[in-house]
């Protein structure tokens, strides 16, 4: 009879799974090793290899003994001579969709060395993070890397995920601490991004892959649903417009707590502002949302690059998002931004003794 079920269960998932593939079409498949890092907040899971696949891409995924996308070990003491870059943000930070050898971090870190500095520049990108839990990152782990310079790249959808951490909250203008972790789903949730079998099927099946999206979308909803009431109610019942100042006004004031910490320390802090891209019926846009009128960016320490300035030229022309998948930057465009932030890094002195 267990013979029978099993067999029956196996023989039902490939008619599942050979449907979703022919009438859907093959899904995105990005196992995602984020795991709890012991001080609140993720990090991609320490020596994991995996490989990302989709309409557009197949790569692979390797992480360091400390959760850095990286074939390299970094101690924390830095060499003699060098300078740190330490790289935060989320999945377009952390590379999805592009190899090692093409993310932004490591173009930004050759084109610097080309400029004859010697230079390290850590990829801490870590696929779902809010500036919230980036800062915190910083603030509990990554400034024992003794970094020279901070790099924190800015999403769109930043401004939700850091409502869905529920981490912080502005009141009466202030930044308040709200929660002191966020791991979504806590110990379940390290299980299932570590599981082999799990992450197996996330890497090889269509059918697991859009169950696994359609039920993270869903918890995910829920989470900035609830927040956002709770945001909303502490406002007394803020209209949508307002909600979404709320929202800039929150990312503004985390992005001032992380210029204040690197003010403390004598660090710059430059900020990459990513648009997103979107098809309309003018043609493709890029998107920002970044909130400029609520943070102030004419201040000493602080650099300010908008990566639509160097893309841009190339809307229409070239393949800058990876329009199959998940929308990340492409290869190219990993290219220019490094070489943007390069440029801006060398010719602003920001690791000038």
């Amino acid at each position: 009879m267990l013979v029978k079920f099993l067999v029956g269960g196996l023989v039902f998932a490939l008619i599942v799974e050979l449907l979703v593939t022919l009438v859907i079409g093959t899904q995105v498949r990005f196992p995602r090793h984020v795991v709890d890092g012991g001080f609140g907040v993720r990090i991609n899971e320490p020596g994991a290899r995996y490989r990302h696949r989709s309409p557009d891409v197949d790569v692979e995924f390797r992480i360091n003994s400390r959760g850095l996308r990286s074939d390299r070990e970094y101690p924390y003491e830095k060499p003699a001579g060098t300078k740190r870059i330490v790289s935060l943000g989320d999945s377009f930070a952390a590379g999805y969709e592009v190899e090692i050898e093409e993310c932004y971090t490591t173009v930004l870190e050759r084109s610097l060395r080309e400029r004859g500095l010697e230079v390290e520049v850590l990829n801490a990108g870590v696929s779902g993070y809010s500036n919230a839990e980036a800062c915190l990152y910083l603030e509990r782990e990554l400034y024992k890397y003794e970094p020279d310079l901070v790099l924190l790249s800015f999403f769109n959808n930043d401004l939700v995920d850091n409502v869905r951490s529920n981490l912080f909250r502005v009141q009466e203008g202030q930044l308040v601490q709200k929660a002191d972790a966020y791991i979504p789903l806590g110990g379940m949730g390290n299980f299932l991004n570590t599981n082999f079998f799990f992450n197996f099927l996330s890497e090889r099946s269509n059918a697991f892959a859009l169950l696994k999206e359609q039920a993270t979308l869903w918890v995910k909803r829920r989470a900035v649903e609830e927040n956002v009431r709770n945001m909303a109610a502490a406002e007394q019942g803020a209209e949508d417009d307002e909600r979404l100042g709320m929202q800039r006004e929150l990312a503004a004031r985390i992005l001032d707590r992380i210029y204040d910490w690197t003010q403390e320390r004598g660090i710059p802090f430059v900020v990459q502002n990513i648009p997103l891209y979107k098809n309309t019926v003018e043609g493709p846009r890029l998107i920002d949302v970044f909130p400029r009128s609520e943070f102030d960016l004419e201040r000493p320490g602080l650099a300010y690059l908008p990566a639509a300035s160097f893309l841009e030229p190339h809307v229409g022309q070239r393949e800058l998002y990876h329009l199959r998948s998940h929308t990340h930057w492409t290869p190219f465009s990993n290219e220019l931004s490094g070489q943007a932030l390069a440029a801006l890094i060398a010719d602003s002195g920001l690791l000038a003794d």
